[in-house]
């Protein structure tokens, strides 16, 4: 992103939606999905309750292949279009499904309407990093940890913009500035997400729930998924993408 100048600071490309990425070069990147409402927020849940991996698919029938060879006593299929439970499916991409008794030890093979598709394109960067407001910290620790330029990619709804992921990408940008010290350049749509980050910090929770997809979810009976995504650092694992599958990060 510098303009032929020589910088010591880190370059944070924001794409507000995926199409960017398309042309991106990630190259010597971290890379840092969000997709808040709410893969990566469920990804956080399963890992945290004990999963294997989280296993981000593009649709159901490689979901389905995927379960076959790992085993079915070794994995189960999640997944949803338009936030309603796949048919056939173990489980929806509400964070609640997923505790110890339900996927404790086993591998979760997903598919989602905007998330999973994403990380299946973004293999070739490294590392890649689910992201959400629930492990914002653990986010920011490890891009500024890695000390490279990142791309923050926000999953938006439907391939448009959403408001929720577009404020965890600025609560992420802050925190580096802010707890971590982290001099950075910023493309126009990451000064926006801090900005959109910076006037709603007192009320994230409000401000999600009151964007679309929000509206959305708890009209279909998921507003307890909302709450439980608009946290901030309430599942402080950090899932990063090894070999197509979403683990936690080594200590």
């Amino acid at each position: 992103m510098a303009f032929g100048l020589i910088k010591d600071d880190m370059d944070i490309d924001l794409f507000l939606t995926p199409v960017p990425l398309a042309k991106a070069d990630l190259q010597g990147k971290t890379v840092v999905v969000i997709d808040v409402l709410r893969f990566c927020t469920t990804a956080c849940a399963a890992l945290a309750a004990g999963a294997r991996a989280v296993i981000p698919t593009d649709g159901p029938g490689e979901a389905g292949e995927m379960r076959m060879k790992l085993g079915a006593d070794m994995a189960v299929v999640a997944g949803e279009r338009n936030g309603v439970k796949l048919e056939s499916f173990d489980f929806g991409n509400s964070p609640a499904e997923f505790t110890k008794a339900t996927v404790g030890g086993k591998h979760v093979v997903m598919t989602t309407t905007n998330g999973t598709g994403i990380f299946t394109r973004a293999g070739m960067a490294g590392p890649v990093l689910a992201g959400a407001i629930v492990n914002a910290s653990k986010v920011a620790e490890r891009v500024a940890r890695e000390g490279k330029d990142a791309v923050i990619v926000c999953s938006g709804i439907e391939g448009g913009f959403s408001i929720e992921d577009t404020i965890c990408g600025g609560l992420l940008i802050h925190q580096l500035a802010t707890t971590h010290s982290v001099a950075t350049t910023l493309n126009d749509a990451g000064s926006l997400a801090l900005l959109l980050f910076r006037s709603n910090k007192t009320a994230l929770k409000q401000t999600i729930e009151q964007g679309e997809h929000g509206r959305f979810l708890t009209s279909i009976g998921f507003g307890g998924d909302v709450e439980t995504a608009s946290a901030i650092d309430s599942m402080p694992v950090l899932p990063v993408l090894k070999d197509g599958r979403l683990v936690l990060e080594e200590s």
